[in-house]
């Protein structure tokens, strides 16, 4: 009976919508440079209204229910002159207009973010963007599914509630979790130096509907991020300045519920504009197996204002709060028994946690002149984070982790646009202070209730970081890129654990340069070639950094990569890219959050990724990716792991994606993704063979086909009821074989977004 009531008012909304459509107009566009190629995320306004929107990966644009009348449509994107059309909107009927842009060589006005001035067309690296559209569309509850979108990466999902999970990118499997990849938000990092795990990042505190943009750095290739960056980093943007209103609403199976909402609205303060950006997210679910209980909420405000015609100051402030049940890993053989796959192990406890984060940044950028400026920051971060743990499927062994940590950052970066006699040069270089404090308490507890104080430790780590790059147009056929950044460390340790006497440890003196070099060249319109070394470092694992009598040094990377970039209109694009990357030693983690590490010494990654999007048909979109990594210890102690895969690492990574949209509006996507054999084990004894899994998407567009007013839609997850696990493992104590974390089964979820 509600299915039904939810089914009528749904109907109703339709109908609704097409009754005002009929009364008012709507325009439909496409962006283009003067390249010729499609431009995303162009900003296009109704002058004289509060209508507008953003050009999608495609280049396309839909403002709907525009009144009728006569208005300048105008478009702008920084780096790029602003352009104007006239139209004539009439009831009923559709505008179509085409514009184009012309990159500006020098501007820098708008610039808000580090490297601001580095220009997407002279990337070295490999690099892939996810836009706010894009998101928009794959109706997300948690920042960390958008990484499916980007050739290579694979999500292996813990599925412990708040805890943050896991993803594989270049050959590295514990991104995210135990500090392999940097992930930043709005310049805000989220790795944490001495928190849950070393470089622990926790992207639960992201609202998905607020996401502008997440720029996907592959391996240690930009000087913009340090020590995190083995993996590759995630920098994400949120939502700054314009005006709309989005609305997001889904539920489905397992009693799962997702609110999401953002909005924009600038506000005249004297003769002055004070822009404000606003997003909240509420969630909750009971899971998909035993004692999963899950819910959180976010909140994001950010505030803008020009104090003078030159010079702005920006106000963002985050917060999270979420409390959670978390079930814990089964064994082998209640994995494939499908009743018991939902339950807890046998000697489970009641694991779980809570986690607070707030964070404050406040930004002042000043324009010296058109080609050069500067921008100073702070932030800082305040969080608390308690967690229930089981690491095993014997009796007993729950302990209880609870961190206190405080961040203070500032620094200085300067964006610069000159020339040397005919060359461009676009650069940026940069200073960054870091100042970390937390205090680590744990116990030994049984079902949450504490029996031994176990530890008592108390952590300050800072760095100073300097860096610099410049990127030179010396011709279309040879654009080098030369770069470099600097990072130390210093900090302590007190340890005052129970039963053991107080002593207090020095941070070795840890520093490293890394350089940076490649170089892009355009062979013909559309079509160019690139190629880049790098090199990024990692400091030594847990307490050992903190060992005064022994040396050491932080662990190397380099990486070696070159590729194709092909793109033809809006109608297709190729991304073709393979690389090398040798570390000089490197630590892994047995198991998820054991605590017990083994030394992979020198390891090396070779692999080919490859990322392909057509549209041969208007409102049919094909998108597909393919990654195959093949990783090796070259060089161990212990001889016999020589020749050995690293754990955990897919072979192969397949995603295809099919999108289709009828003229009705109505509409489906199809996605496919395949993950290759992976080995768990050591010594390799065991291996996980993989899965595959299909999801479909059924979808009716509020405001006509290409319209991105918003969506009526119905999502199905696991479509063939396959039985997977998102991560496997070795096995806790001596029960042999495998450890799992399973994934859910088919289930469903249905919702409607709306964007004003």
């Amino acid at each position: 009976m509600q299915f039904a009531k939810v089914l009528f008012f749904l109907s109703g909304l339709i109908n609704i919508s097409g009754i005002i459509a009929q009364e008012k107009g709507k325009v439909e566009g496409l962006i283009i440079s003067e390249a010729g190629s499609v431009m995303d995320n162009v900003n296009i306004l109704v002058l004289g209204t509060d209508k507008g929107a953003f050009s999608n990966n495609n280049g396309r644009f839909v403002i709907s229910d525009i009144a009728v009348g006569e208005y300048t449509l105008e478009a702008s994107a920084i780096g790029y002159d602003g352009a104007s059309k006239r139209i004539k909107v009439e009831a009923g009927k559709t505008v179509v207009v085409k514009i184009n842009l012309k990159e500006i060589s020098f501007q820098l006005k708008e610039i808000t973010i580090k490297g601001g001035a580095l220009k997407t067309r002279n990337r070295v690296a490999s690099i892939s963007t996810v836009n706010l559209n894009t998101i928009k569309n794959l109706h997300l509850t948690n920042a960390q599914q958008i990484l499916n979108q980007v050739p290579g990466v694979e999500i292996g999902a813990y599925n412990q509630g708040g805890v943050a999970d896991v993803f594989t990118m270049r050959g590295f499997s514990g991104a995210g979790h135990e500090g392999q990849a940097a992930i930043e938000v709005d310049g805000v990092s989220l790795n944490e130096g001495e928190g849950a795990h070393d470089g622990y990042a926790d992207m639960n505190l992201i609202i998905p509907i607020n996401i502008s943009k997440v720029d996907v750095y592959k391996g240690p290739s930009s000087v913009l991020f340090g020590r995190y960056g083995m993996a590759g980093t995630l920098a994400f943007e949120t939502r700054k300045g314009g005006v709309y209103q989005d609305l997001s609403l889904k539920g489905g199976s397992f009693e799962t519920f997702d609110a999401q909402i953002a909005f924009g609205q600038p506000f005249e303060l004297g003769k002055k504009t004070l822009k404000t950006n606003f997003a909240a997210q509420l969630y909750r679910t009971n899971g998909f197996t035993e004692n999963s209980e899950f819910l959180k909420g976010n909140l994001n405000a950010r505030v803008a204002y020009n104090v003078t015609e030159r010079t702005d100051i920006t106000l963002n402030l985050k917060g999270y709060s979420g409390k959670w049940d978390a079930p814990g890993y089964i064994p082998g053989e209640q994995f494939y028994d499908e009743d018991r796959r939902g339950k807890q192990a046998v000697n489970a406890e009641n694991d779980g946690g809570n986690k607070n984060y707030v964070s404050e940044r406040v930004d002042v950028n000043h324009s010296f002149n058109k080609t050069l400026r500067l921008l100073v920051f702070g932030y800082a971060v305040q969080q608390d984070y308690q967690r229930f743990s089981k690491y095993g499927f014997e009796l007993g062994g729950q302990t209880e982790d609870y961190i206190v940590r405080d961040v203070y950052a500032v620094g200085a970066n300067l964006n610069g646009i000159h020339n040397i006699g005919s060359i461009d040069v676009n650069w940026v270089s940069g200073l960054e202070f870091y100042n970390e404090f937390s205090d680590f308490k744990g116990w030994a507890t049984e079902n949450r209730v504490r029996r031994d104080f176990s530890k008592n430790r108390h952590n300050k780590l800072q760095s100073f970081s300097a860096f610099a790059q410049g990127e030179f147009e010396i011709s279309s056929y040879f654009r080098p890129t030369l770069g470099v950044r600097y990072d130390v460390y210093d900090g302590s340790l007190k340890l005052n654990d129970p039963g053991t006497p107080e002593e207090k440890k020095s941070l070795n003196n840890l520093s490293h340069l890394s350089p940076k070099v490649g170089f892009r060249s355009t062979l013909f319109q559309g079509f160019d070639f690139k190629t880049n070394v790098s090199n990024g470092f990692t400091l030594p694992s847990g307490i050992t950094r903190y060992n005064s009598n022994v040396n050491l040094e932080p662990s190397e990377i380099w990486q070696y990569e070159a590729g194709v970039e092909y793109a033809y209109k809006n109608h297709f694009n190729l991304n073709l890219t393979g690389f090398i990357l040798n570390t000089s030693k490197e630590v892994t983690e047995t198991a998820p959050g054991s605590g017990e590490f083994f030394n992979s010494g020198k390891t090396q990654r070779r692999g080919l990724e490859l990322g392909l999007a057509v549209e041969p048909l208007e409102r049919l979109s094909l998108k597909g990716s393919f990654a195959y990594t093949r990783t090796e210890i070259m060089d161990n102690v212990d001889k016999t792991l020589e020749g050995k895969e690293v754990l955990n690492v897919p072979r192969t990574i397949t995603h295809l994606s099919l999108d289709y949209t009828l003229k009705s509006a109505l509409g489906a996507r199809l996605s496919l993704r395949d993950i290759g054999k992976y080995a768990t084990g050591v010594d390799n004894s065991f291996f996980y063979q993989g899965y595959t899994l299909v999801d479909a998407s059924f979808f009716y567009n509020l405001g006509g086909a290409l319209s991105h007013k918003g969506q009526v839609f119905v999502d199905i997850s696991n479509l063939f009821n396959k039985n997977y696990a998102s991560y496997a493992f070795d096995s806790f104590d001596d029960v042999g074989g495998q450890s799992y974390s399973p994934a859910p089964l088919r289930n469903f979820s249905i919702g409607v977004t709306y964007n004003l």
